[in-house]
């Protein structure tokens, strides 16, 4: 089986673009011969994308001719390369259907998959009034014939499908619901709070907060900053690390003026973009993981902070908040600054409910997580597919 993957491809995505890594490998250690096409940013960084040189696929990169705020991953040259591409692949792999290089499956037989990966989630679609009036146009002149068109229409979570069925409830029978998976043994490390310790050694006799995310609107600091604030009112051995990338328009400078606005300073870490030990030293070290979206198509953090046990708290907008509730596997609070309060100081306080949450989430990640069990089920969707 030949599959090819249109879609962006490089690390600044975040979860997306670690998902469908996480997913490509261990597709063809499974024996699918797989390739990537993905747009390039204009005036990117390509030392950025070195990276390929070591993967065991080719990845071929087609540089964007328009600014992103016009039309994501425009290139006329897209055209030509599917036609091409067409002659050698078995079938077709999209995502992010208003990306421009969805445009030329229209013209092609060979069959294809497409995968929203989020942009149908209510809050997401309809938070800024000038993209959500270009996606009802697209939608309306190509989006809605991509749809139609499409062999199968993958949704990563329950709660993406209640979403996307909102939008288009003809489409139901099209739709197919495959997770992301980790690959588990990434997340395996002999670590605990003292290589945090030795690492941010101010840290010692803190109870650590966790956010691990992009910096950006979407994930709900303007919540959490504040909640932080009453809980560090009253208990003042609390600590919040912030570890992620800006993810533009300086966002992280207005979360460092709301942690200057409450006085917060010295109680607020900022990382940066953490990756590899790193990331895990963070991971195995803190007491409590929180993530208050606004909306949250998976949450790929999440399930990276419940495979090394760390107990969790997120909003009931991420995407698997009905998998873990169900599971017992973390808190689920609301997107408002008291119910986050309350959600990380109960977690906080009871050793014996982090203790539960954290095995649960263990056992959560390895039953519906594993990256071996989602290669299959993707593999099984694909040959559906091709049997149509």
């Amino acid at each position: 089986m030949k599959v090819l993957f249109i879609l962006g491809f490089y690390p600044e995505i975040g979860g997306p673009y670690t998902n469908v890594k996480n997913l490509l490998l261990k597709l063809v250690e499974k024996g699918v011969d797989v390739k990537v096409l993905s747009p390039l940013p204009k005036n990117y960084d390509k030392k950025k994308i070195e990276f390929i040189k070591k993967l065991p696929f080719p990845v071929e990169y087609i540089k964007e001719q328009l600014p992103r705020y016009i039309w994501p991953s425009f290139s006329l040259k897209f055209f030509k390369k599917i036609n091409e591409e067409a002659k050698r692949y078995d079938l077709f792999h999209s995502a992010m259907i208003f990306d421009f290089y969805n445009l030329p499956l229209l013209l092609q037989k060979t069959p294809f998959i497409c995968s929203p990966r989020g942009t149908f989630m209510q809050e997401a679609y309809k938070m800024k009034l000038f993209k959500r009036v270009k996606k009802d146009v697209f939608l309306k002149l190509s989006g809605k014939r991509i749809l139609e068109k499409a062999r199968f229409i993958h949704l990563i979570t329950e709660e993406e499908k209640r979403h996307f069925l909102q939008f288009f409830p003809e489409f139901e029978d099209k739709i197919r619901v495959v997770s992301n998976g980790l690959i588990l043994p990434e997340f395996e490390a002999d670590l605990t709070k003292e290589d945090l310790l030795k690492k941010y050694p101010y840290l010692k006799d803190k109870k650590i907060i966790l956010f691990l995310s992009r910096v950006n609107w979407k994930k709900g600091l303007d919540l959490l900053i504040p909640a932080f604030a009453q809980l560090h009112s009253e208990m003042k051995d609390v600590h919040l690390i912030i570890a992620g990338k800006d993810d533009g328009d300086s966002y992280e400078n207005k979360v460092k003026e709301w942690v200057k606005k409450y006085n917060l300073n010295d109680s607020v870490t900022f990382t940066g973009l953490v990756t590899g030990k790193d990331k895990l030293i963070l991971l195995y070290g803190s007491d409590i993981f929180v993530l208050p979206s606004y909306s949250e198509n998976f949450g790929v953090a999440v399930v990276e902070a419940m495979a090394c046990g760390l107990p969790v708290v997120i909003s009931d907008k991420v995407g698997i908040s009905n998998e873990i509730k169900a599971n017992n596997a973390g808190l689920i609070v609301q997107t408002n600054i008291e119910s986050i309060y309350e959600g990380m100081k109960k977690l906080l306080e009871n050793g014996s409910l982090r203790k539960t949450i954290s095995e649960n989430g263990i056992r959560l990640v390895r039953e519906y997580y594993n990256i071996e069990k989602v290669a299959d089920k993707m593999i099984e969707m694909y040959e559906e597919a091709l049997k149509k």
